[in-house]
């Protein structure tokens, strides 16, 4: 038997890689239903789906190597136990860089979108897609400190880059309160996610001693699932708006009196008095910046509270109808004199 039981920083790698395999999978399943009910699925959804599995594979990889000595000191462990749990991990990380370069596309293809028309912007997000490719192949083709050092390096560009390039892009676009929370919640994911790539260099200099490889892993792969993790998150939010398009009705019961006068008339027609009041809430609460959206037919924030919508309803009576009145009150009296 050459498991060991999971301890040290291997207990916040294993937490790490089921919680965010859990989510990860969640918003993308959520992601995945809306794009089909909208009919709008497209070449970013492809990305964030390949991205998605191969994350899970770094994810399951890793919590593989919790049982195999991660984050725990060689002193603590066999030398078999070590050897398979190396292996392991250099496995995983060759997953980790293709998963974030596929995550990192899938959001940069969607900007895209967004960025039709202004062709620095344009250029820019392929300049990142190609040097996110750059960077995952030769991060795949030696891992080394220095092939390391260079991909972070890029990763930590790319990151900061569309992270802070939707705020740009949507700066002169008029837009809801909501939409702008919406932007500044993607932005902070994506900003964290840019801070574990941070992070996770600094500790890349655990691995100049290769006698604690396995010690180094616990920081270094907890870091790295973090990074990818929470990229994959925040990059299928934004996909997720049309939800806040659906309406509830929500019903009230009520205690109105009896009608009385023109109310009772109309009480009579109806045949029935209402019991029931109900009204629709709209949960769409963003304007429209495509995806093949239904129009938002509203003002803005800026004319909120401001124009006020009444609605007629007009029925019409069909002469000799059952609800047609008969000959004016007029008429009957003119007949009565003659």
């Amino acid at each position: 038997m050459t498991t060991v039981e999971v301890a040290r920083d291997g207990v916040a790698l294993l937490y790490c890689a089921i919680i965010l395999l859990v989510l990860s999978w969640i918003v993308f399943s959520i992601r995945v239903g809306v794009r089909m009910w909208r009919k709008a699925w497209g070449m970013d959804d492809y990305f964030m789906l390949v991205g998605t599995i191969l994350f899970s594979v770094t994810a399951a990889l890793c919590i593989v190597c919790c049982h195999y000595g991660s984050g725990q000191f060689a002193r603590e462990l066999p030398t078999v136990t070590i050897s398979k749990g190396t292996k392991l991990f250099y496995i995983a990380e060759y997953f980790y860089a293709v998963s974030a370069m596929f995550v990192k596309i899938s959001v940069a293809v969607a900007l895209l979108r967004i960025a039709v028309g202004r062709r620095f912007f344009t250029w820019a997000l392929w300049a990142l897609i190609g040097a996110t490719m750059v960077a995952a192949l030769v991060f795949c083709i030696g891992i080394a400190n220095i092939c390391d050092l260079f991909y972070s390096a890029i990763e930590i560009t790319a990151d900061f880059s569309l992270s802070i390039m939707p705020a740009i892009l949507l700066w002169n676009v008029q837009m809801k309160g909501a939409v702008k929370a919406s932007v500044a919640v993607m932005l902070a994911l994506a900003s964290f996610a840019s801070c574990a790539t941070i992070v996770r260099l600094k500790y890349l200099t655990l691995y100049s001693d290769p006698g604690e490889f396995m010690y180094s892993t616990g920081k270094i792969g907890f870091w790295s699932l973090t990074e990818v993790g929470i990229g994959l998150i925040a990059g299928s939010l934004p996909p997720l708006r049309p939800l806040l398009s659906l309406r509830i009705r929500v019903s009230a019961g009520s205690n109105t009196p009896a009608a009385s006068g023109g109310q009772a008339y109309q009480s009579g027609i109806n045949n029935r008095q209402p019991t029931s009041r109900s009204r629709v809430i709209a949960m769409d609460t963003f304007q429209t910046l495509g995806d093949n959206d239904e129009a938002d037919n509203s003002d803005g924030d800026s004319q909120k509270n401001i124009i006020k919508e009444t609605k007629f309803t007009v029925t019409s009576v069909i002469a000799g109808g059952p609800r047609d009145p008969g000959p004016m009150a007029w008429d009957r009296k003119e007949g009565s004199n003659v």
